[in-house]
């Protein structure tokens, strides 16, 4: 050991928990680094943004009251440092949502605040007031169309009919797949996919489950090897059956052999047991996160790829895997202490096996590379 290197790196008391006085003191501090940070040299400016970092999302409610402030420099230094700050506070709000109600969370609702990533200002209940609107509309042309109100009993004995006809609403609506710029980040949003009707097909999904919760029918996602459809339950004459539907290629119908072709079209044996089950929204989210790093190691954005991963770390705290990958875009990106941090939890989450070889071997790295 290193003369005067302790044996372990002690908690910054700034990092604990707070009653509600010291609080008060924490956020005044903040306020009084925020309106002192520019008038600093470089040396001390980064010092400062430090401090308020280290605080956290405690540190968001003052960020955001400075980011509306007239001063553009501090207005665009809080933003920044928001931006920074935000994918743990959607982590967190995830985390307890899901730790609630887990399998009645709503996806959209989960998809609206993942989308926070590309905007930290965005309002939540906008994106639920447009689905509202959106389904206030398929329930009028449903109806008109049939001729008779959207009932529980109209639905119990018209299943197909009425899934006919949102299909041709979905289509009416100009709701479909982006391949012309698949690897669009906007294809992940949610807001981007109401307000621009393209995207992914788990995104288009999402909304297609959540339009389908709005009109009484019970959909759910079902995660195909590198496509995503939605599943509907039909009532039929024996028993309770499936529709499978792909919002993605304007919401046309599949039965079980048009799923069998599509996953051995990527050279996979298909399984319907596994492949045709529901997802539930903590997975959605792991399957969005994951198409989102894709598009962002793709563009060689490794700060973006990192904040996903922050959210992944949230959605799976026991897992070692989203630790690994939000060290390995911090390592990209020089934050050598972090991706240490990061490396030495995934182990302690999975000491053995392929991901803790792996884990190992980066920490191995980083200390004779960077020991300090």
């Amino acid at each position: 050991m290193l003369p005067g290197k302790l044996p372990h790196d002690p908690p910054d008391p700034r990092r604990l928990p707070a009653p509600e006085g010291e609080t008060f003191r924490r956020r005044r501090r903040i306020q009084s680094l925020l309106s002192s940070a520019q008038n600093l040299d470089r040396d001390r400016f980064a010092e400062v943004l430090t401090e308020i970092m280290i605080h956290g999302t405690d540190a968001l409610p003052e960020l955001r009251a400075a980011s509306a402030q007239p001063d553009r420099d501090a207005a665009s230094l809080a933003r920044a440092m928001v931006r920074a700050l935000v994918p743990d506070e959607i982590g967190k709000v995830l985390a307890a949502g899901l730790l609630q109600v887990e399998d009645a969370y709503p996806v959209e609702l989960a998809a609206a605040l993942l989308a926070r990533l590309d905007d930290p200002d965005l309002a939540v209940g906008n994106v639920m007031e447009a689905m509202d609107a959106l389904a206030n509309r398929a329930r009028r042309m449903i109806s008109s169309d049939m001729q008779k109100p959207l009932t529980p009993e109209l639905l119990a004995t018209q299943t197909l009919d009425v899934l006919f006809r949102l299909g041709e609403f979905w289509k009416a609506e100009g709701f479909r797949g982006n391949t012309e710029d698949y690897y669009d980040a906007k294809n992940s949003w949610i807001q981007e996919v109401l307000e621009r009707r393209v995207g992914l097909p788990i995104t288009l999904s999402v909304v297609y489950v959540a339009l389908c919760r709005r009109l009484g029918i019970k959909a759910e996602g079902v995660g195909l090897p590198w496509h995503f459809i939605v599943r509907v339950e039909v009532a039929t004459k024996d028993a309770q059956g499936y529709l499978f539907i792909d919002p993605f290629h304007s919401a046309r119908p599949l039965d079980v052999d048009d799923c069998r072709k599509l996953v051995e079209s990527h050279g996979q044996r298909f399984d319907p047991e596994e492949h045709l089950r529901p997802v539930h929204t903590r997975e959605v989210l792991v399957r969005m996160c994951n198409n989102l790093l894709a598009v962002y190691d793709h563009l060689k954005k490794h700060g973006e790829g990192e904040r996903v991963a922050t959210v992944m770390v949230h959605l799976s705290p026991h897992d070692a895997a989203p630790r690994v990958i939000r060290a390995e875009r911090r390592l990209r990106r020089g934050e050598f202490k972090q991706a240490r941090e990061d490396l030495q939890a995934a182990l302690a989450c999975a000491p053995r096996g392929q991901i803790a070889q792996y884990a190992a071997k980066m920490l191995r790295q980083i200390e004779y590379d960077h020991p300090f």
